[in-house]
């Protein structure tokens, strides 16, 4: 975003609110903004992706206290030495899934088992395999060799201590992935609406060029990117944000392609 001395020209922190409504904003958008704007643009994908973030973490935290701990408790302590798997207890072994008291996860290093086949469990561990399935309902599983896998002991309390590990560098490690992702999606549809503004500008019967469309783009993204982060904040599930945000982005675009026509110009007394 572009910013000089120029009267006329907002402050970031005018822009989020001034998108709202603000005839003038759209039309100075126009006159005195440069570039493209995603500089802008990710400023604000960075307000929403924080409070994101925080919720996403506070999901893990209590996934970790309330399921995955008490899979971690029946875990027996299980050796890995040159690719091959071995547990004290008799096989094959059974992790429970209390609340259904179905099996969540076989261990069986005898070879009896060697398939997630008429079994509810989605993970298995054999002599030299590690078999997972994402959900009991699909069949298809994925089987990881340990023949790559470093020599070492498994125990509830390491797995403990990786589940903590996760939980505290997750926000850290997942949100410039997240972020990057989401500014690359948004940027893309900057551009589709760029395009859907040529469209607008030849209803109100103005010459408007492509980079001013894009900037006009990337601000008419602000009301729905703010509603998403309002949602974020409160914690409110919020269906269909991508579809609805595409849809009230797209009517702020007419709207400020609507603000720069000859009939609600207006002239900036210097």
């Amino acid at each position: 975003m572009h910013v000089n001395k120029d009267s006329s020209t907002f402050t970031l922190f005018q822009t989020l609110y001034l998108s709202f409504f603000s005839r003038p904003l759209y039309q100075d958008i126009r006159r005195n903004w440069k570039g493209l704007c995603f500089p802008y643009l990710l400023v604000i994908l960075m307000f929403y992706w924080v409070p994101e973030m925080m919720n996403m973490n506070t999901i893990i935290s209590e996934f970790i206290a309330d399921e995955a701990l008490q899979y971690v408790d029946q875990v027996p302590m299980i050796t890995i030495s040159k690719g091959m798997a071995s547990i004290r207890e008799p096989v094959p072994f059974y992790i429970y899934d209390k609340k259904n008291n179905t099996p969540f996860a076989i261990i069986d290093t005898s070879g009896q088992i060697m398939s997630l086949d008429n079994t509810p469990a989605v993970v298995l561990l054999t002599r030299d395999r590690l078999i997972v399935r994402q959900d009991r309902d699909i069949k298809e599983a994925r089987s990881l060799s340990l023949a790559d896998m470093s020599d070492i002991t498994i125990t509830p309390k390491l797995i403990y201590n990786w589940l903590e590990l996760f939980n505290n560098l997750f926000v850290v490690v997942f949100f410039p992935f997240a972020l990057l992702i989401s500014f690359t999606f948004h940027v893309v549809q900057a551009l589709l609406l760029a395009w859907l503004g040529n469209s607008f500008a030849k209803y109100f019967n103005i010459q408007l060029d492509f980079k001013t469309l894009v900037r006009l783009s990337v601000v008419a993204f602000t009301p729905a990117i703010m509603l998403e982060t309002a949602h974020a904040v409160l914690d409110i599930y919020y269906p269909y944000s991508s579809f609805f945000s595409f849809l009230i982005t797209s009517g702020y675009l007419f709207y400020a392609v609507g603000c720069n026509s000859e009939k609600t110009f207006i002239p900036i007394n210097k």
